[in-house]
């Protein structure tokens, strides 16, 4: 126990450190990818800083090297009801409208079907990050983006829509398109496949 004691502290000594040296910096750039799958459904993908959006939902209060060293020595049923919580959070502030006159929004699609990280990933990206922090303490200490789904579906066509993210994502880069499916049968060339 002692053991685990000294090396979370000498992980928050380094952390520290390094946190300092990287106040500059900007975070990772969040994307959305919004695919119109049929006329009424959209896939919604992000990929996200994702420790940095928990760390501003959880405890954006206290420094992001004391919210690291905490939530990587929970226990996974802990961190679990802590991701629970932010994942909600997430949630309630993710919208995406309809489009009505130029762009204002209108009527609110439900989004259904959330995909989330499991705690373990979460926990060793958390773990992860403590790592890059002590092993190169000048450097950039950043996450993978984690990749998260989800649906909007409507009871009416989808010609356009507008979106709104969680505060805690900062900025996200949006992509969108409609998807063109062909078939490619075995040992034949598939039709031409244009951009």
């Amino acid at each position: 126990m002692l053991r685990k004691s000294l090396s979370f502290a000498a992980a928050f000594a380094a952390l520290s450190f390094a946190s300092a040296c990287v106040l500059g910096h900007e975070l990772d750039e969040n994307r959305a990818t919004l695919a119109l799958r049929d006329k009424t459904h959209i896939s919604i993908t992000l990929y996200l800083a994702y420790t940095d959006a928990l760390h501003l939902a959880l405890a954006p209060q206290q420094p992001m090297d004391e919210f690291l060293v905490t939530r990587s020595a929970m226990k996974p049923e802990e961190l679990q009801r802590e991701l629970l919580r932010a994942q909600a959070k997430f949630q309630a502030a993710t919208h995406v409208f309809l489009s009505v006159a130029h762009g204002s929004p209108g009527r609110e699609l439900a989004i259904t079907n959330w995909a989330w990280p499991e705690v373990k990933q979460v926990q060793y990206m958390i773990q992860s990050r403590i790592m890059q922090a002590v092993v190169d303490p000048n450097g950039h200490a950043h996450d993978v983006p984690v990749e998260i789904r989800a649906d909007a579906n409507s009871t009416q066509e989808i010609e356009s829509v507008t979106v709104l993210f969680p505060e805690e994502f900062r900025r996200v880069l949006v992509v969108s398109f409609r998807p063109k499916q062909v078939w490619a049968e075995p040992k034949g060339l598939s039709p031409e496949i244009k951009f």
